[in-house]
């Protein structure tokens, strides 16, 4: 009777401490954004920069897609 009564307590002050420890870390303090200056760098979002291509083939214009960014071609030719 007495080492059920002194599991079941270890049991609950184990449960106890974990969820305590669970809130104590939800609580602790509010997240936030640093904020850089613009001379101290950092990271810089970009746009992928492109150029349509055109071309005559058998007298009938072409064009096509390519990217100036990853030097790749992002579409097929295709008649305009």
């Amino acid at each position: 009777m007495k080492k059920y009564t002194l599991q079941k307590w270890g049991r609950n002050l184990i449960l106890s401490t974990m969820l305590s420890s669970c809130l104590i870390g939800v609580t602790a303090g509010p997240a936030y954004a640093a904020f850089l200056s613009d001379d101290e760098g950092g990271i810089e979002a970009h746009a992928e920069e492109t150029e349509w291509k055109f071309r005559v083939y058998n007298g009938k214009y072409q064009k096509r897609l390519w990217s100036i960014t990853y030097k790749k071609w992002l579409t097929e030719w295709e008649y305009c």
